[in-house]
């Protein structure tokens, strides 16, 4: 774990520790989910409860799929922590914001690029 110009060595093992209690935490959801699906599986009733269980299924599927990307960002960022570049825009190169990260550990831009980002994309929103 290299450290960097944006923070401490001692927050960058912070951070560590955060990113890796949420990895395991988004680990045994997936799990969780996985279980519970094998063990809700059920003999074909009528259309009404097929067409329930297709709901739940999409669902859940969207749930997992949503978990699966957080993962991704999860590892992404203790492969920058590694590498000594976390904290670190990906846009502009400035510190992310201490706090900022406290609240979003997988931030990748900071306020200002990640404002500017989301105003880019609500104007093509909006086209």
């Amino acid at each position: 774990m290299k450290g960097n110009k944006c923070l401490t060595a001692e927050q960058m093992k912070e951070f560590k520790e955060i990113l890796e209690q949420k990895k395991k935490e988004v680990l045994e959801d997936i799990k969780k989910g996985l279980e519970d699906q094998f063990r809700s599986e059920r003999e074909i009733g009528d259309i009404v409860d097929m067409s329930t269980d297709e709901i739940l299924r999409t669902f859940e599927m969207r749930i997992r799929d949503r978990e699966a990307k957080y993962l991704k960002k999860i590892e992404k960022a203790l492969q920058k922590i590694e590498e000594g570049t976390y904290g670190i825009c990906e846009k502009c190169g400035n510190c992310i914001q201490y706090e900022r990260l406290k609240l979003r550990p997988v931030a990748e831009l900071c306020i200002k690029c990640k404002l500017e980002q989301e105003q880019i994309e609500k104007k093509f929103g909006e086209e």
